[in-house]
């Protein structure tokens, strides 16, 4: 009896805390989203403003920004910097889809950072703000779907994990 009463105590432990995962996910990937945005905007205003080189750009982004995202402008600014890669827009793409795989950001995300990576340095100022622009809008949308799908979904992720936990324990014993 103390064996089955062990048994269930850890079903539900461990089906909780994958139902905090799941919510954990979402939170996560939120905070990346909005860090990005800051970066962006970051280099909007530096760009529209100051004029500053790119490689040197990135890197003041880097300082100001957390997590993946600092560590992402970081890698391109020194990447720049040291001439690795035949373009910025190859150097931002690959750097991006290596932050990917140690991010929250859905391949859809990297997707629109990789597209808008490929008009750096190519274009005129002027359509450089609005290919930052159209990567805010869309930071922007994502990150207000992701608030909805959390206010809604959010209770439901944990109470989902105690209660299969629960309906598993019911189910063995």
């Amino acid at each position: 009896m103390m064996i089955q009463g062990i048994g269930a105590l850890l079903i539900i432990s461990a089906t909780t805390l994958i139902g905090f995962t799941f919510a954990a996910r979402e939170k996560y990937r939120l905070k990346e989203l909005e860090e990005i945005e800051r970066g962006i905007l970051l280099m909007k205003n530096q760009i529209s403003y100051l004029g500053t080189p790119l490689a040197e750009l990135l890197e003041q982004i880097s300082w100001k920004t957390q997590g993946v995202t600092g560590q992402a402008f970081q890698d391109i600014a020194v990447k720049m910097i040291e001439r690795q890669g035949n373009s910025a827009e190859e150097i931002w793409e690959n750097v991006w889809l290596d932050v990917g795989k140690k991010s929250y950001l859905t391949a859809v995300d990297l997707e629109e950072l990789i597209a808008f990576g490929r008009t750096l340095g190519f274009l005129e100022k002027e359509q450089q703000e609005g290919s930052m622009d159209m990567l805010l809008f869309y930071l922007r949308e994502k990150q207000e779907q992701i608030k909805k799908r959390l206010d809604k979904n959010g209770r439901l992720y944990y109470s989902m994990g105690v209660l299969s936990g629960l309906l598993i324990v019911i189910t063995l014993l």
